[in-house]
């Protein structure tokens, strides 16, 4: 989660107080630490490594976009441009409020100073990209636009589903502060010479699978640069050895599948990527492979990826299939180490990791909406889930809350 206070000392400069009451009720799903896309039943609740327990719901006044930051203080605000709503107390109460940073790439760099990125962005005469920031240095209270710039050597146009055409690479959910003190942020597009259509989409868009990058800056994100491919083509898959006996019968077994590098399986390429540093330091980044939308024809394989980078994002391991699904993850690390990965489409969904993001652990649904979802913090080992959902023909913003322990 990209997380800081907007005013705390002024709350009541708010208009539109509304108080939204916490309904709770508890179930608890038990995850064992067992084979990725199954949950453990409840005969294994005393092996399990994870408990989770789902405690109710809030709606949130005056919004209809789920888009959520939390800055470093706690301080939440959902929603977007003149329709956001804030809370200081973890999620509880709900007032409405000023715009917040009203971009999905922002982050609360400490001391009173908050970026948000735009998506898109637009090519220079000098062959760089310009983009679109807010500054604050005042926590939150007021923003200032500045126009960035991205060198991406070698960027193409890209074709989004719609049939728009952005000039070069999109921003898109990640960044993060490294310890050296630079900026990364995950992008994705296309470079000169890709070829490979969209799976599913007609061919006369011209839309190709998307590359994943990350680029960084050193300057508080008025420069972007030095790109590095996160996902494209490959990924990882298992396969059986040459010369094994069991190659030469024709099957395969799970002891005879090591894992290696192959032909990534994607309708879309790789792109929507989340970012998070694990526990141990090392970079996480999850992405979309797919739209899978319903009632479009034929649903194509649209696996939710993983990969890793162990030296501040300069190499990343082959991306790793982590969910069956999943558009828009975003990626939330508790105190007590657990990674949790919010997904949609169909449904609202939730994964987990106890170890660094090596094994991913449920997935469950928790809710029906497709539309995206976003995490932030409720308390030591509590999260939230912020998500669209209609009711009696209208959209409604709730918060959905979850405690997460391992055992």
């Amino acid at each position: 989660m990209h997380s800081g206070n907007p005013n705390p000392s002024s709350p009541g400069t708010f208009s539109g107080y509304a108080a939204a009451r916490l309904t709770r009720f508890t179930w608890v799903l038990v995850l064992s630490l067992g084979p990725i896309g199954r949950a453990a039943p409840t005969a294994a609740m005393e092996a399990s490594g994870l408990i989770v327990e789902q405690e109710g719901s809030v709606s949130i006044p005056g919004i209809e976009s789920s888009l959520a930051f939390q800055f470093n203080n706690g301080t939440i605000v959902v929603g977007t441009k003149g329709n956001c709503s804030w809370s200081t107390d973890l999620g509880q109460t709900w007032q409405i409020g000023p715009e917040g940073p009203s971009e999905k790439v922002a982050i609360d760099l400490g001391d009173g100073e908050v970026i948000a990125l735009e998506r898109n962005t637009r090519r220079r005469e000098d062959d760089l990209f310009s983009g679109g920031l807010r500054r604050s240095l005042d926590n939150g209270v007021t923003f200032q636009k500045e126009t960035p710039v991205i060198d991406v050597p070698e960027a193409a146009p890209t074709v989004l589903g719609g049939g728009a055409i952005i000039d070069g690479f999109l921003f898109h959910h990640g960044i993060l502060k490294l310890n050296d003190g630079r900026l990364i942020a995950s992008m994705y597009g296309n470079y000169r010479g890709d070829t490979m259509l969209c799976d599913g989409y007609p061919p006369e868009l011209g839309q190709l699978k998307y590359r994943t990058i990350v680029v960084f800056s050193a300057d508080h994100g008025r420069t972007w640069g030095n790109p590095v491919l996160v996902a494209y083509d490959r990924m990882l898959v298992r396969g059986v050895p040459s010369g094994h006996p069991r190659a030469e019968l024709g099957y395969e077994t799970e002891d005879t599948l090591p894992l290696r590098v192959g032909p990534a399986i994607t309708q879309e390429g790789f792109r929507e990527a989340d970012l998070i540093e694990a526990p141990n330091g090392d970079l996480l980044c999850v992405m979309r492979s797919g739209g899978r939308n319903p009632g479009a024809g034929t649903l194509f394989p649209t696996p939710l990826y993983c990969a890793r980078s162990g030296d501040l994002g300069q190499t990343w391991s082959p991306p790793a299939q982590i969910a069956d699904r999943g558009v828009g993850p975003d990626l939330l690390l508790l105190e007590n180490g657990v990674t949790v990965c919010t997904y949609n489409r169909p449904g609202s969904w939730l994964i987990f990791s106890v170890d660094n993001g090596a094994t991913w652990e449920g997935p469950f649904q928790f809710g029906p909406s497709d539309a995206y979802g976003y995490l932030a913090h409720a308390g030591p080992g509590r999260f939230v889930v912020f998500n669209e959902v209609k009711e009696d023909g209208h959209t409604v913003v709730k918060g959905t809350f979850f405690t997460a322990r391992r055992t």
